[in-house]
């Protein structure tokens, strides 16, 4: 009996976008340890926060076609990110306390599925369209209002006003090429409820 291969049984493209995934966060990982020590003091917030591995994590799953797939891209971007980063930091001499290593991966598996169905509603039509992008939209606006009301003092308050302006004009736009008001709605909606959700999962953080 032959075993059946990947091509076969409909997972060469599923398993090709997980490679795609684990590749995408190493490198998003690594480049953010070693990114802490180049960029300069007004855009050093870049590399300490989360919007970054955030976004790759939403773009690398909208290139899987089924839910399943697109939730566990989420999940293992996020879970590389933190695996790079901390090798980057390893070989830099560095070295990353336990405590910080669990919390992030512990943030990646209960963050990747909300953002995996996200960047599949993304690629859909009608209202789920519009709520998967404003779902990144509020992650990035509820970060980078936590960041601006929270941590401004010690970090620049302009990253994290982009950052703002960024979520906000991609929740905007969602509600703006919505074919109805009822989409609009929900969009707009989900983008609060997203936003709320990440400004206070930081605060307690």
């Amino acid at each position: 009996m032959s075993i059946p291969s990947p091509r076969s049984t409909g997972l060469a493209e599923p398993l090709a976008g997980l490679a795609l995934a684990a590749a995408a966060g190493l490198v998003v990982g690594y480049l953010t340890a070693y990114a802490q020590g180049w960029l300069g003091d007004s855009t050093n917030s870049l590399a300490n926060s989360a919007g970054p591995w955030s976004l790759a994590a939403f773009l690398v799953a909208r290139t899987q076609r089924r839910l399943p797939w697109a939730l566990a891209a989420a999940v293992l971007t996020l879970v590389t990110c933190e695996l790079g980063y901390v090798l980057a930091t390893e070989v830099r001499g560095g070295s990353s306390a336990q405590s910080t290593v669990i919390f992030w991966l512990t943030a990646a598996v209960l963050a990747g599925p909300p953002l995996g169905l996200a960047a599949h509603w993304s690629t859909r039509r009608g209202w789920q369209r519009g709520a998967g992008w404003a779902a990144l939209g509020g992650v990035l606006a509820g970060e980078g209002w936590y960041g601006w009301a929270t941590v401004a003092d010690t970090t620049d308050w302009r990253y994290w006003m982009v950052e703002v302006i960024v979520g906000a004009t991609i929740v905007l736009v969602s509600a703006a090429r919505s074919r109805s008001p009822r989409a609009a709605a929900v969009t707009m909606a989900v983008a609060a409820a997203t936003a709320l959700v990440v400004f206070g999962a930081a605060r307690l953080a």
